[in-house]
């Protein structure tokens, strides 16, 4: 009985420690927005394209009020309460317009409502498959949802595995909480992968070997070409999409699309077929819903990539400076 209100205590008031990926940025993002709430917060969603080459450290912080633009069609997006923009980075790997749902629905369960979500379409995570989905880091309060939308069996089987191990799988989150001190540094992952000001990767690399680079690419096309070459946009993943831009209309979120570059190797992993329907697709979403949709594809240089589509340092600041020019019209940094 103990450990049930443990873990009933865990799964609302702590998610640091049942998913760190996420709690450990909440509770960051919490700490930055409370003092500074006037601000006109942005969030990213995104897969780990997005989570390593989306940089909001680059933006200024001093930045006059943001204005936000459709570049295909000059056309202003209309938002609650402009002001100083706050960025945020709450994109993460594996993730899929389901789980970028769940993430919402979390944000505003835990009182964080942004003006703005910059959601990352990565194509690869809306092909059918034949199986349904499994994600990772489940808690109860995502069963409204999951429910709704055909999930692996292991789904569920990995909650309760954490659950049964929870002080076993998790003790370096409760020595976090109880005596930070007696971590190793390199155990303080929730510190030392995210930047707590910005939500960004801090890992990401600065340069690859060509060897790794033609590992990492060929690996990156055993994962992802087959499905491209076989690209039909799953129901499912359409679904949640529609329902997390629905959410956002609801809820008063100004939306902005958009596809994180990719080298030319990648792009040729997509026949003529895929390619139109990916078109067709967000030409449809941009109807229905009035956001625009932000083809970064083709803004990076090759050499940039350590596999064809995940940015090094380099890119990602130039990636990052070019999307705030000509998107969201704020000043960027320098280098950094």
């Amino acid at each position: 009985m103990g450990q049930a209100w443990v873990v009933v205590f865990l799964e609302w008031r702590r998610p640091e420690f049942l998913d760190p990926k996420y709690g450990c940025r909440l509770l960051a993002l919490r700490a930055l927005w409370e003092k500074q709430k006037e601000r006109t917060l942005f969030l990213v969603l995104g897969s780990s394209r997005a989570e390593q080459g989306f940089r909001p450290s680059l933006l200024a912080l001093d930045a006059a009020p943001v204005t936000l633009h459709d570049p295909s069609g000059a056309a202003l997006i209309p938002m609650q309460a402009p002001s100083r923009p706050l960025f945020y980075n709450m994109a993460r790997g594996g993730s899929s317009p389901l789980l970028y749902l769940l993430t919402l629905h979390r944000l505003l369960a835990d009182g964080i409502h942004p003006h703005v979500l910059l959601v990352e379409i990565f194509p690869p995570a809306l092909v059918a498959e034949e199986e349904s989905a499994v994600v990772n880091k489940p808690t109860l309060r995502d069963w409204p949802v999951l429910r709704r939308y055909p999930v692996k069996g292991r789904t569920w089987a990995f909650w309760l595995q954490d659950r049964l191990l929870l002080w076993y799988k998790y003790r370096s989150g409760f020595l976090a909480w109880a005596a930070p001190q007696w971590l190793l540094p390199h155990a303080r992952w929730g510190e030392n992968l995210w930047d707590s000001r910005s939500g960004e990767w801090r890992v990401i690399g600065d340069n690859v070997s060509a060897a790794e680079r033609l590992r990492l690419t060929n690996d990156a096309w055993r994962r992802y070409a087959p499905s491209l070459q076989h690209f039909r946009i799953a129901d499912d993943a359409d679904h949640a999409l529609r329902e997390l831009l629905d959410v956002c209309r609801a809820q008063r979120i100004a939306v902005v699309l958009f596809l994180m570059p990719e080298a030319s190797v990648f792009r040729g992993w997509y026949p003529p077929d895929a390619l139109h329907q990916l078109a067709d697709y967000l030409a449809m979403l941009h109807h229905d819903y009035g956001v625009p949709v932000i083809d970064a594809r083709r803004w990076i240089a090759d050499w940039d990539f350590s596999d064809g589509h995940h940015l090094l340092s380099w890119g990602a600041n130039v990636f990052t400076r070019r999307f705030a020019k000509e998107v969201l019209s704020v000043r960027a940094l320098g280098t950094q």
